[in-house]
């Protein structure tokens, strides 16, 4: 019998008996193709491969017309492919790579264009494992040089902190007034130059609207309200006055900002405060000049992320440390995602309310008939995670 492939009906097999009484009636037969290797044995060890039973087969004689029955060995053949022949008795691997080597020869031989061209892919891709093995302790090496002068966690943590576009804070206090540093917001240096002489003196609001850049809704929301009081707070003033500011850079073209007399006209402030806007929340354009000679200026995608930042502080400053992202968006003419995204990155905590509380607390009248969060700075202040996409 054959266990897997069969020889042509012409093979001749050579037959070998074994030596000494005991093993008379063992035999191995042996033949090939140019391929295909087969092997029988009538035995299992010292056992014979059927107990019993006999075999018999009948020989024809054509010139007696007659059939002659004779005992006949129970004999079961294998087969093994000559190529992989020598892979017996090595590693699987071993065995794999040969059969991956004899399809790839298939494929080479008989396959289509497309997969000749896949085997030549496969063939660039592949890894010389020998190879790797004799330069792991290089690799081992180098890898443990790298590493030691990587910086520790802690490290790459302080310089996230040292780098986030917002202002100088406490990262240990649970006040929220105590959290950001207000002087870093608005510089004692820059609030003596805004000017609320003629706010305070008029009632009026259509006083202010010429004296304030920005028609942001919060700003004439706040302003209205601190105009109204008996003595309105100076230095509350002045902050609402600097966020028009910001709210107003914001929406300045870097092509605006290379006129440094139509920016401080179109800020209504004094040419201090555009100097201190510049410094903070612009890059000087190295080798340029502005006609009358003094440094231009341009804003990049970090330094209005800072702007947005600090303008959110603000914000939360003004309104006792709870803001609504619909407001922002409001103002800045964002998206309501991208806002709350602002708002978590100054360290606020997003909390559901409903579309009433929105309208009720805010000017944003695209925030009545859908409910909506509201941003709250608590402390200790705790910063989202660095994401590996941008914003």
């Amino acid at each position: 019998t054959f266990a897997a492939a069969v020889p042509p009906v012409a093979s001749e097999f050579t037959m070998y008996r074994g030596m000494g009484a005991e093993k008379s009636n063992d035999y191995i037969v042996s033949s090939s193709t140019e391929k295909i290797e087969f092997v029988g044995q009538t035995f299992d060890g010292s056992r014979p491969l059927v107990t019993g039973c006999k075999y018999l087969i009948g020989v024809y004689d054509a010139t007696t017309d007659s059939v002659t029955f004779r005992p006949a060995p129970y004999v079961r053949v294998t087969s093994s492919i000559k190529s992989l022949k020598d892979a017996r008795g090595v590693a699987d691997r071993d065995i794999s790579t040969r059969l991956m080597q004899a399809r790839t020869e298939l494929g080479e031989a008989f396959g289509s264009k497309k997969r000749r061209a896949q085997i030549r892919a496969e063939e660039r891709n592949k890894i010389d494992m020998d190879g790797v093995k004799s330069d792991m302790a290089v690799i081992g090496a180098s890898i443990e040089q790298r590493a030691s002068s990587m910086p520790s966690a802690q490290a790459l943590k302080d310089a996230e902190n040292v780098n986030r576009p917002v202002p100088r804070y406490n990262p240990e206090t649970s006040v929220a007034a105590e959290i950001y540093d207000m002087e870093d917001v608005l510089p004692r240096s820059v609030a003596g130059h805004i000017n609320i002489a003629s706010l305070t003196a008029s009632m009026d609001p259509e006083v202010y609207k010429s004296k304030v850049p920005s028609r942001s809704l919060f700003v004439k929301k706040k302003l209205e309200h601190l105009l109204s009081q008996s003595k309105p707070d100076p230095y509350q003033v002045r902050c609402v006055l600097y966020l028009s500011y910001l709210m107003r850079l914001n929406m300045t073209s870097n092509k605006q900002l290379a006129n440094r007399e139509a920016c401080i006209k179109s800020l209504c402030c004094a040419p201090e405060v555009i100097d201190a806007l510049f410094d903070k929340f612009a890059e000087c354009v190295a080798g340029t000049v502005n006609p009358d000679g003094s440094p231009m200026y341009k804003k990049t995608p970090a330094t209005e992320n800072k702007l947005v930042c600090y303008m959110s502080v603000l914000m939360l400053s003004l309104n006792n440390w709870v803001l609504y992202p619909a407001e922002l968006a409001g103002d800045l003419g964002i998206p309501g995602k991208k806002a709350e995204k602002f708002l978590a990155s100054v360290g606020c905590k997003l909390e559901t309310v409903t579309a009433a509380e929105v309208a009720a607390q805010t000017l944003n009248k695209r925030t009545a008939s859908r409910s909506g969060k509201k941003a709250v700075l608590k402390g200790p202040i705790k910063f989202p995670k660095a994401s590996l996409r941008g914003n």
